[in-house]
C-alpha cells in the first residue's frame, strides 16, 4: 500500500494500491494547493510504501510514466 503524506503537518493525504496512482494523487493535491493559495504555494509531500521510504529515482520514473515531469 502506497501512502501520500503531507510532511509539513504530518497528515496522511491518501492511500493507493499502485505507485502511479499515488503520483497522480500528489499531482492533484499540488494543483489544489496552488489553486487555493496562489501559484507559488506548495505543501511538501512524501510517498511511502508500507511505511518505508521509496527511492526518489523510482518516484521520478513513475512521474515520467504518467507524464508529470
Amino acid at each position: 500500500m502506497y501512502t501520500l503524506t503531507d510532511t509539513f503537518n504530518g497528515w496522511t493525504i491518501s492511500r493507493h494500491r499502485t505507485l502511479e496512482a499515488a503520483v497522480r494523487a500528489d499531482a492533484r493535491h499540488a494543483r489544489a494547493v496552488r489553486r487555493a493559495n496562489g501559484a507559488s504555494s506548495y505543501i511538501p509531500t512524501r510517498i511511502t510504501r508500507d511505511g518505508e521510504s521509496i527511492d526518489p529515482e523510482t518516484v521520478w520514473a513513475a512521474k515520467a510514466r504518467i507524464g508529470w515531469c
